[in-house]
Order: structure tokens, then C-alpha cells, then sequence
């Protein structure tokens, strides 16, 4: 009884780690928004803060996966809402639409809207996301987690030709992994 009690702490206690992370890259590049395996990237319309063509990026948390999210650019937040929802699969492209949900609208420095989703998951009942309309935040800062496994979505304009540098199925790392950069 002992010992399971002792490896169910060791797994939440090692959910919830926060490791340092920096990357020396290019000022045009953008990274990562949380660690995971990329599940879809898609050419999409998004209407709530783009206002048109946009390309999404999205990454699945397993549970075993630093759930602490990143900024993936400097930015200032436009906005930001919760939006109720189910807790399907966050593997799945539905889960975008059903799932309950945090989104956050961005301004980078040089003008271009982004809009990051927190998608919450099957076991994922919680996303932490504490920041403000107004605040500003550099590439790679914390700005929330979501709990035991989720999804994070990146929108960028298509307008901005953005140079994707991952493919599905790949591994990245939240605030290191540059996702593409802009020409």
C-alpha cells in the first residue's frame, strides 16, 4: 500500500515540474507553445481573432509531458476567453470545437494577430491560464498549464507567410522547439 501511495505521489509530483528552458534563436522564430507531439497542421479560417486564413499548429500533451505552456513569441494579449465545454479525447480534431477551452489573443511586435488554445482533455479538468488583457510577455515565458493532458493550438496568419519548421508526428519542446519563423 505504502509503495503505491509513494510511485502515485513520484508521478503527480513529477506532472507538475516546471524545468528552466531557453533557446538561442532568431528573433523572426517562433516556438513551441507546450511540450508534446505534434497532431495537425492545417490551413484553416479563423474567424475569432485572425479574421482569415490562418495556419494552426497543433500539440498533444500526454500525461507524461511538462504541462507548463509558453508564450511562442513576444507579444502583448489582446483578450482572453473561456469557452465551457465537453472533455473528449484532445487527440482528436473535435476536440477543438467540443472541448472546453482558454483562448488567448496575441499582438506580436510586429503587428500580426495569433491566438493560442488551451484545449482541455479527457482527464485534463483544469486549465490554469492567469493572465490579463494587456500583459506582456517575451518568447518562451510561462503564461499556464493545463492538468493530466490536453492540447495547445498556435493560429498565425497566412498573410505573414510563416516558414514552418515541424511536421506532424514530431516531438517539441515548449519554449525551445522553434515551430517556423517569419521571412
Amino acid at each position: 500500500m505504502a509503495l503505491a501511495a509513494g510511485v502515485a505521489l513520484a508521478l503527480v509530483l513529477s506532472f507538475f515540474r516546471d524545468p528552466e528552458r531557453s533557446a538561442s534563436l532568431p528573433p523572426n522564430a517562433f516556438v513551441a507553445p507546450a511540450d508534446g507531439r505534434i497532431v495537425e497542421i492545417v490551413n484553416t479560417d479563423e474567424a475569432e481573432h485572425i479574421g482569415g486564413p490562418a495556419l494552426k499548429v497543433a500539440i498533444f500533451m500526454s500525461l507524461f509531458d511538462v504541462h507548463v505552456n509558453r508564450m511562442p513569441c513576444a507579444a502583448t494579449v489582446e483578450w482572453v476567453r473561456h469557452r465551457p465545454g465537453g472533455f473528449a479525447n484532445a487527440r482528436s480534431r473535435a476536440a477543438s470545437d467540443t472541448n472546453e477551452s482558454m483562448l488567448l489573443a496575441l499582438r506580436d511586435d510586429a503587428g500580426r494577430p495569433l491566438l493560442l488554445r488551451q484545449v482541455a482533455g479527457v482527464v485534463a479538468r483544469r486549465i490554469v491560464c492567469p493572465v490579463h488583457a494587456g500583459q506582456r510577455f517575451a518568447r518562451g515565458e510561462r503564461f499556464g498549464m493545463i492538468a493530466f493532458g490536453s492540447r495547445v493550438e498556435l493560429f498565425v496568419p497566412a498573410a505573414s507567410r510563416p516558414v514552418l519548421r515541424v511536421a506532424v508526428g514530431q516531438r517539441v519542446r515548449a519554449g525551445e522547439t522553434p515551430l517556423g519563423e517569419w521571412p
